[in-house]
Order: structure tokens, then sequence, then C-alpha cells
């Protein structure tokens, strides 16, 4: 079975590819642009032409769109190129996919929600409140109309980093080793999802498709742990062993950005086909941390 993963070399993307390249059911190949490495394929979103040369090419069972701009204030100050990726070249990945009889595995987010009323079903009216989640709802809705492709969405990622701001989950860390007075938001509710546990449910779905099960619409996926950026980092100083003397808590949102307040995801669709994580949330941060808390 032929996967290509869009944005390969991203945060989520590597940790996809690594895990389907392990399998000897899948044959992985990556896509990237700007850090395009030597076992990855550079290839330009936005390049029409590019992208079905590639497809047609490759000629993938599946391709999973990880690809995207992922990070809220990012997409408010650059709107455009945001929705370029993740609605424009979501929307020609779909259609070029349907015409190679591939599916497309779109990865969306939580953010669709406004947070007022969770837990969340993939059936329940989205009502995004800032800039990325409605160019991700729009990219969800790019996808559904253009083929026989499904979505997956995930909340706030973290896992292995090359650097620890590459995740506002890890960059709590360097907040917590700095010891410098710093105040964290204390209102918004987020759920941390590790990228690796994202990858096996991942490759669990692949499994389900190869051996019959017809996946379409929308699913989800999430850590179980509810918790604010505060308490998190309190998480974080307890399984590094650090001081949080230094830290002290927002209770009202203080946003550049407007955030949603609580957007649990249900994740029932997936579970109630046997897919399931392995790992409380703990022993993820230490595994992803121990090598920054070395240095």
């Amino acid at each position: 079975m032929k996967i290509l993963i869009t944005g390969a070399s991203g945060l989520l993307g590597r940790s996809v590819l690594k895990q389907l390249s392990n399998s000897p059911t899948f044959s992985a190949t990556g896509t990237a642009f700007s850090r395009a490495g030597e076992n990855l394929i550079r290839l330009d979103l936005s390049d029409s032409s590019a992208v079905k040369a590639s497809l047609r090419e490759i000629r993938p069972d599946v391709v999973i769109h990880c690809a995207a701009e992922r990070w809220p204030d990012r997409c408010a100050d650059n709107p455009d190129t945001a929705w370029q990726l993740n609605v424009g070249s979501t929307e020609l990945l779909a259609k070029y996919c349907s015409e190679i009889n591939a599916q497309l595995v779109y990865i969306s987010t939580d953010y669709v929600f406004d947070g007022t009323a969770p837990p969340y079903t993939s059936d329940d009216t989205p009502n995004p409140v800032n800039f990325y989640g409605r160019s991700k709802l729009a990219g969800e809705e790019a996808v559904l109309k253009n083929g026989n492709h499904w979505v997956l969405r995930l909340p706030w990622l973290f896992g292995p980093v090359a650097y620890l701001e590459e995740s506002g989950i890890t960059a709590l860390l360097e907040t917590l080793r700095e010891q410098k007075p710093v105040t964290l938001d204390h209102w918004a509710i987020r759920f941390p999802t590790s990228v690796e546990e994202v990858a096996e449910v991942l490759e669990q779905c692949l499994l389900k498709i190869r051996g019959g099960t017809q996946f379409e619409g929308i699913y989800q996926w999430s850590g179980d742990t509810a918790c604010t950026r505060f308490e998190l980092a309190h998480i974080i100083a307890k399984v590094c062993e650090l001081s949080t003397d230094h830290i002290s808590a927002d209770s009202k949102p203080n946003f550049s950005v407007p955030r949603p307040y609580n957007c649990q995801l249900d994740k029932s669709r997936l579970t109630n086909l046997g897919i399931k994580g392995t790992e409380p949330l703990p022993q993820q941060l230490a595994r992803n941390l121990k090598s920054f808390i070395q240095n």
C-alpha cells in the first residue's frame, strides 16, 4: 500500500513518515518544500502542474496531507499565504487524488469549533472564532466535496522536536528553565496530543482500510488530559523536576488572536473501530523532553 505524506518535514509529518516507513505493510514517501532533505521529495504544493505530475509519478493509494500553516497568529498576519496552503493547495490535492483514484486524508483542527459546548462530535456544526479555524474548515469542505476522501481533526500537538519552540507545548520547557517571572494562560482548556500517537492512529486506520473498512467524512482524535497552558506547565515541571515558583496564572482570555474556550473532541468514531492510543501524557512528555533536560 503506497502512502504519500505532504509536510513530511514538519512536526506531525515526520512522525507519520517514520511510523509508516517502519511498517512492512506500507511504502511511504514524504514531500516537503522549504525543508526538503535527502529523504524527502521537494514539492511546492501551490504549483498545480508539479503536484499533478508528482501524484501521477508516485501513484499513491493514500495521501496524508499534513502540510499546513498551523499557527493562528501567523495565519492572521499572513492570511493570503495561509489560505493558499490550507485551502487552495488542499483543493488541488483532493481533485488530483480523485483523478488517480487515491484517497486523501486531510489533517484538520479542533479550532473549527468555537469552544462553547464541548465535547464536539464529528457531526456537530463548526463555528471557528479565528482565521486559522476558518481556513481549516474551508479546507475540510474542499476535500469532502472533491472525492472519496476523509478528514482527521486533531487538537494541540507535540512530539519529537528539532527545537523546543517547534511546538507550543515543548516550548514550555524553555519557559520553565529560564526561571523568569511569566504569566501563562489559565483560561483556555486544551488537550495536548502526541504526534507519535497520531501516527500510530493513522497506521491503524490505514490497516483498517487495507482490510476493507470504508473511511469517509470526518473523524477526530485527541489526548485525554484536559489542561490550560498554566496547568500543562506544572505537568511538565513535575516530569522534568523543575520549579514553578516563577509562573503565575491569567484566568481571563488574553490573546492577540481569539482562541476558543474548550474544543474537546469526541473520538468515539475511531475508538468504536477498535483504534486506540497507548501512553499517558506524562510518559509521552518525558520521552520527548528527555534529551533537552539532559542538555
